[in-house]
């Protein structure tokens, strides 16, 4: 049961305000207090809440909670799929860094085996040289090795009564082709192979030429870059969420729960 208060409950008391009824509440309280000017400027001031109050009420109406909540949706499945592009990006990143060092680990393996091909090809060369300078000698000729080689046995057909079959001339001349060819396949895997390969992979001094022309370019004009700007992206998604998305929406649940109390507040008191 509510209170009564000189005949007039609460309810009664402040719904008949909310409406503008100023008489009853002067009746209730004996209407020796209220002269007709205080009661004229109450129903004028309870005419300027009600106004206030349907100024509030058809702000609410603009909806500005759900359009806001509607573009955080929007743009929450735009950063969506951006989070996951700079994660694929990353991976991306990771993966060409990975093959790099493995690159570089495969180079640095094969560079010993290259110093012994060098080594052993030298020493062929070496060997090669010698042999012509001792063939030379002995026969007493300034030709080269497989000249010389070739006129020794030239001579020597020349020397033989009966002559020699084909299968001999053949073999000669094959052995003379032999060894012309040593000299510039030597030639060729030294200076046209193995020396270009040195100086680009395994120098002697300063840094390699893959590395200053291949790797240093990737990681620094590509790779750095590349991941500083994720890293930014990635500060710029955190800085949404903490700075904008999580204030706005407890914003938007704070006016929801006052909207729930507003509304049993007008049933409470019968302004429905």
């Amino acid at each position: 049961m509510e209170q009564q208060k000189d005949g007039v409950t609460r309810r009664q008391l402040i719904t008949t305000a909310a409406v503008g009824g100023a008489a009853l509440i002067a009746g209730a309280v004996g209407g020796t207090a209220a002269t007709t000017a205080s009661l004229a400027d109450k129903e004028l001031e309870i005419l300027k809440l009600r106004t206030l109050v349907g100024l509030y009420e058809n702000l609410e109406k603009v909806g500005i909670d759900a359009i806001i909540a509607t573009g955080m949706n929007v743009i929450r499945g735009a950063l969506d799929a951006v989070k996951a592009g700079v994660r694929l990006a990353r991976d991306g990143v990771t993966a060409t860094e990975t093959a790099l060092k493995n690159f570089q680990a495969m180079l640095d393996s094969l560079q010993s085996a290259a110093e012994l091909a060098t080594r052993a090809l030298t020493e062929l060369s070496q060997k090669f040289k010698a042999a012509e300078s001792f063939v030379v000698a002995m026969l007493g000729t300034a030709l080269p090795l497989a000249e010389a080689i070739a006129n020794f046995f030239n001579e020597l057909i020349k020397k033989i009564p009966f002559g020699v079959g084909a299968e001999i001339s053949r073999a000669i001349n094959a052995l003379v082709d032999l060894i012309r060819a040593i000299p510039a396949t030597l030639d060729t895997l030294l200076n046209q192979l193995l020396k270009p390969l040195r100086e680009m992979f395994f120098p002697a001094t300063g840094n390699a030429t893959v590395k200053t022309n291949l790797f240093d370019p990737i990681i620094n004009n590509l790779l750095a870059p590349l991941k500083k700007f994720l890293t930014d992206v990635e500060t710029l998604l955190d800085k949404w969420e903490n700075d904008f998305t999580a204030p706005v929406q407890k914003a938007l649940d704070e006016r929801a729960k006052i909207r729930k109390q507003i509304v049993a507040m007008r049933n409470d008191i019968g302004l429905v």
